[in-house]
């Protein structure tokens, strides 16, 4: 968003892991208030239904774009975003929300799960940014918010190759802010708690008493909802806090604290 607080016309924020959870909160929450989304997933089905209600949110003149990718392919992150580029006429931010788990501790983690908690949730992310940043710099502006996880701030059970994999994100944004802040780039990372996604809704239907308990130990008493995380995360890349860069920002409802 420029200073004017207007968006910046035809172009628009990248959002991986668009087609549910939190990655189509975010772009929700960016088309409704009138910038472009370029949403990536590697759900084909979901990934059209999500590019519906973007634009739908969006109204006329809101420019949605899709592309199917698996981003733990560097050259699949790579054609994602020149995707983007062929139909929007430029980028400013990047929201990388694709991510999931595979459960385990240190000593039940396998070596394939290992790699597929790295390669699903830090290698993605660096094979995005780096793709992108090249176009970021050439406009000198922009801003990248990465997803991570509270786990790789506060450690749980069964969770060690997840939690390395999301503390690498964290590092790695921060080098990001440090690298690419002289070029007019912000990069910061959103550490969200217990958030409710269809995957954690879904695991709350089948377990209730799993969600009573874990609301009984947040301070506010309950979950988070996605379009929550999605308001911090739209002010993060449209600039409304254009001089905070290199952050770790936690989004738990005071799970944290406890």
């Amino acid at each position: 968003m420029n200073s004017s607080g207007v968006p910046f016309g035809p172009l628009a924020v990248l959002v991986t892991g668009a087609a549910s959870g939190i990655g189509l909160a975010c772009a929700l929450r960016l088309a409704a208030a009138g910038h472009g989304v370029a949403l990536v997933d590697r759900d084909v089905d979901r990934l059209a239904e999500a590019a519906r209600v973007c634009s739908a949110n969006g109204g006329e003149g809101v420019r949605v774009s899709t592309h199917a990718a698996d981003l733990t392919d560097p050259a699949a992150a790579s054609a994602a975003v020149e995707s983007a580029l062929a139909v929007h006429s430029g980028l400013y931010g990047v929201v990388n929300a694709a991510g999931a788990v595979r459960g385990g501790s240190a000593a039940d983690t396998t070596d394939a799960d290992w790699r597929w908690n790295l390669d699903t949730n830090a290698s993605s992310t660096f094979y995005v940014c780096r793709a992108v940043l090249p176009h970021l710099v050439a406009s000198a502006r922009g801003a990248i918010v990465n997803i991570a996880s509270l786990t790789a701030l506060r450690p749980m059970a069964d969770r060690a190759g997840y939690a390395a994999a999301k503390g690498a994100v964290i590092a790695f944004t921060r080098q990001l802010a440090y690298e690419y802040g002289p070029h007019g780039i912000t990069a910061n990372t959103v550490c969200p708690g217990a958030v409710r996604t269809p995957l954690l809704a879904a695991r709350f239907e089948r377990e209730p008493d799993v969600e009573r308990d874990l609301a009984a130990r947040i301070p506010l008493r309950r979950m988070g909802e996605p379009d929550e995380l999605a308001a911090l995360v739209a002010l993060l890349v449209t600039g409304g806090c254009a001089y905070l860069t290199g952050q770790t920002i936690t989004v738990d409802g005071g799970l944290s604290l406890v």
